[in-house]
C-alpha cells in the first residue's frame, strides 16, 4: 500500500473502519411554542457539540378538527 498516495492507511477488503470516539449526536428534535392567539410555532432543534443548534425552518400551525398540526405560515429556513 503507498501511504504517499492515499494519505492514510486505508482498511482492505472485508474490513470494518474504525469507529470515531465521539458520542452519536444527531438527534433532531422538534419544539413546540403555543402562541397567544391559539396558533403553534414549530421549531427543530439538534444537539451538536456545542449545544443546541437551530437546525430547521420555523413554521406556524394551527390544530384541525382531528388533532393534527396543519402548516399556515412559512417564517423561512434556518442557517442551513
Amino acid at each position: 500500500m503507498d501511504l504517499a498516495f492515499f494519505g492514510k492507511t486505508v482498511p482492505l477488503a472485508g474490513q470494518r473502519k474504525l469507529s470515531t470516539q465521539s458520542p452519536v449526536t444527531g438527534l433532531i428534535r422538534p419544539d413546540y411554542e403555543r402562541l397567544s392567539d391559539g396558533r403553534y410555532l414549530v421549531t427543530h432543534w439538534i444537539h451538536g457539540r456545542c449545544g443546541l443548534m437551530q437546525t430547521g425552518g420555523i413554521t406556524v400551525c394551527v390544530m384541525n378538527e382531528y388533532g393534527f398540526l396543519v402548516v399556515v405560515e412559512d417564517r423561512g429556513r434556518a442557517w442551513w
